[in-house]
Formats: structure tokens, sequence, C-alpha cells
């Protein structure tokens, strides 16, 4: 687990030094400070997991860094341990009504000392403002994180990760196998960060299977890449052989539809203040949840950058740039989807995927613009002949592409509105084929 970080702020170099090699001997992390400016400068940029401070020190004393300590929400939930003479009692009582959680005497028991710093770290880790879990920081301490980033103007990226596939692998081996997943993603994470850190990084988990990390950019290509090969690597170790050889679970998606589920995967979605500016947290949670829901429409583990300058829409403009054809894929399948997204996306065919019509629906009513043609599955149902026609309505000179299982699914097809039907199974040269004869009567007729 990655080191827990201890801020001390004295002016004593010896009382610095003793209190140094106690702590480094237990393997924390340790900052110094010598004044009270410094001290509270430090704490907002490093974010310690835990304070030792003297209360008489130059330029501001430990009071009012205590105070101004406690005003800040980065910085109010951090135990505060002070360090102060023995016989100054009336310093004790003035220090914890300013917000010190505990004291220790001068000169100190090193035993002691440890004692104290590892009750205040358990305590702290279970507390509300972090993950019971995981023990990384949660949503409260994430919020108040962006809002400190923004405000300094120093560049940062905001990675937010989502597992995909987590609930097939929960409903089939249970939550405590699924909490195990869930803890691997924190130590991958943890791990990925100390390799790659350049700064003060941020580990936070949002809670279920989100997980976030704010970073500098320079590092966030290398950073994500580290998470994905880490992550794909070890996840395997968590299913059963047999599952594994197979290369999927089986089990009913949430319309109670039987499907059969992929080894788990993770998407990123990455917002960066290299090429745009953000307002406040709020927007670049939205960019970031954009982000991560088009990283979750491409199979397997990826991660996806915004480059928008301005929010332009929801998918990143150099995808766009290029002027290649975009294709909605409507399918419960996940390895059909796997299949033809590594077929048309070779190609030069930009993909989508969707496993439900709802989120077919919710896609295709975005400002973005619709695609350029549309691949449905007719295995999903009913739903889907209704989805075609609405479709048919929606955007009558849209091309709709059925893929069926029956002959007599070909002849419903075309009478729900779809432009051509193709009968399963079929050779990635037809299929290629077909969209390729339906595209360009799009562009005959334009």
């Amino acid at each position: 687990m990655i080191p827990k970080r201890i801020l001390i702020a004295d002016d004593d170099p010896a009382i610095r030094y003793l209190i140094s090699i106690t702590l480094e001997s237990q393997g924390y992390e340790l900052y110094i400070a010598t004044n009270g400016y410094q001290l509270v400068r430090m704490a907002q940029e490093i974010m310690p997991d835990l304070l030792l401070i003297d209360l008489m020190m130059p330029h501001m004393d430990g009071y009012e860094a205590i105070r101004q300590l406690r005003n800040d929400t980065r910085t109010s939930h951090l135990p505060i341990i002070i360090v102060t003479a023995k016989s100054a009692s009336g310093e004790v009582v003035t220090g914890f009504e300013s917000g010190a959680d505990d004291y220790i005497t001068k000169p100190f028991n090193t035993d002691e000392l440890v004692a104290r710093v590892k009750g205040h770290l358990r305590r702290a880790a279970q507390r509300p403002v972090h993950n019971p879990l995981t023990g990384l920081a949660g949503n409260v301490l994430l919020t108040e994180e962006l809002k400190y980033r923004i405000k300094s103007g120093e560049p940062f990226a905001l990675l937010y990760l989502d597992l995909d596939n987590f609930k097939s692998f929960n409903d089939v081996y249970g939550f405590a196998r699924g909490d195990r997943m869930i803890k691997l993603v924190a130590d991958v994470l943890i791990e990925s960060v100390m390799m790659h850190q350049k700064g003060s990084d941020f580990i936070g988990h949002i809670g279920g299977d989100d997980f976030a990390v704010i970073t500098t950019p320079c590092v966030l290509e290398a950073l994500c890449t580290t998470v994905i090969e880490r992550f794909d690597e070890r996840v395997r170790y968590l299913y059963e052989t047999d599952d594994l050889k197979r290369g999927y679970l089986e089990g009913a998606d949430r319309d109670g539809v039987a499907r059969r589920f992929p080894i788990t995967t993770i998407s990123i979605g990455v917002v960066t203040t290299m090429q745009r500016t953000f307002v406040d947290y709020e927007e670049v949670s939205r960019v970031a949840t954009e982000m991560k829901q088009f990283a979750k429409t491409r199979p397997g583990s990826c991660y996806e950058v915004d480059s928008r300058k301005v929010d332009t829409g929801p998918f990143p403009s150099e995808r766009r740039r290029v002027s290649l054809p975009v294709l909605l894929l409507l399918s419960a399948d996940d390895l059909l989807c796997r299949e033809l997204y590594e077929l048309l996306h070779d190609h030069f065919y930009q993909m989508l995927l969707v496993a439900g019509v709802p989120e077919a629906r919710a896609l295709l009513s975005r400002e973005a613009g619709m695609p350029d043609l549309v691949i449905a599955d007719a295995r999903l149902g009913r739903n889907v002949w209704d989805f075609c026609l609405k479709l048919r309505t929606l955007a009558p000179q849209l091309p709709l592409l059925t893929l069926v299982a029956r002959q007599e699914d070909q002849e419903r097809s075309i009478a729900h509105g779809a432009t051509m039907s193709i009968l399963q199974p079929f050779s990635g040269t037809e299929l290629i084929g077909v969209v390729d004869g339906l595209l360009a009567q799009v562009e005959v007729h334009k």
C-alpha cells in the first residue's frame, strides 16, 4: 500500500530530527515545515494523512494554522496532533479549541508518539470521507480537490475509471469476490500512480466500481496504459479456470435476457486542462463522465482523452476531423460486438456499441447528431422492432441494417423500416460489402 504522509511543523531542528527518524522507521512518508505559513501551504498542496504541529512557531503560530486548516474543507478532516511543552496546559486547551485532535508533550516517549499516530490514522481511515472498503478518499474529498485544482490554475488531468461487466461478475461469483475485484482496482491505481507520480496526485473511490485519479497531464497516457496493463493481467486470477478458458460468463442482463459477458475490463475517461478551462468541478465531472461513456462503447480495456477546446458534443473532435463514417451497433451479444468492432474498425469505420434499446435511444437523442448507419441485432426481440419503427420516423433517410437469425425475420425487418437485412452467420467480406453499399447510396442521394 502507498505509505501514509505525515506533515511535521516545528521550528526546532532537534525535535524535527527526532520525530523524523522515529516515524521514518515505521515506513511513513514525511514532510517538514518550519513555520505556520509554510505549514498551511504544504498541507493544501500535498494533502497529508496526519499533521504534527508545534504551537510556538514564527510568522504564524500553531493556533492560527490549525484554525485555517479546519476552515478549509480540503484539510478540515485531517487528524492533527499538537506537540507542546509539558507544563503548558493552557496551550493544550487553546489548541483543542482551535481544532486539534490530540497532543503529546515535549520531551516525548517515541513509543507513545508512534502509538498515537497509528491510532489517529486508523480512526481517520474509518471516517465517512474515505471509502470503507478501499480506504481511498471519497466523493467529498474528490470534490474539494477538484475545486482546489481549478482555483490554483495549475494544469491537471482527471481520470474517471469504471469496470465493464462487473455486475455479471458479482452476480456469478458473489459479493465477497466482487469486493476483491474492487480492492484490486485500488491496488493497481496506487501502484501505477506511485510509478508515474510527478507531483501531488490524488486517488479517489467514488463508490461501487467507480474510481478517480487527478494527476498531471504529462503522465496521463503512461498512467492509463499502466493501469490497463496491470488490471488486465491480474483480473484473470479472480476467475475460475473454466470461465477463463471459455472467455465469458453466462448470465442475464437487467431486462432478463440471457447474455454472455466477457472477462471484466476497465474503461477510463480522461479530461485535461491543457486545451480548455473549466468554470467549476461539475463541468469537469460532466466531461469526464462523457469520455468514460465513450470509452465504454469500445470493447476491452481502453481510455479516451477529451481533446476539445470548447464543448462541441459528447465525443472528441479529433475523431471527426478525418470524416470517418460513424456506425452504431445495437447488440446484447458481447462476442459479436467485439468481432464486428475489430472488423469494421480495421476498415476505417468509427464504432459506437450499445447493448440495449434505451441506451441506443439516449445516444441518438444527443445534440452531436446521427450516426451514418445503424446496425441492429434482431435477437434483442420485440424491443428491436419498436426501435426500428421509431428510428425510421425519427430519421427516414438513415440506413438501417438488421442482423437476423431466421429467414422469416428478414421480411419482418423490412416491414419495420430496415434498409437491408443479413442472415446470420455471415462472412466479414459480406458485411463490409453491405455496409459500403449502403453508405455509398447515402452519398449519391446527398
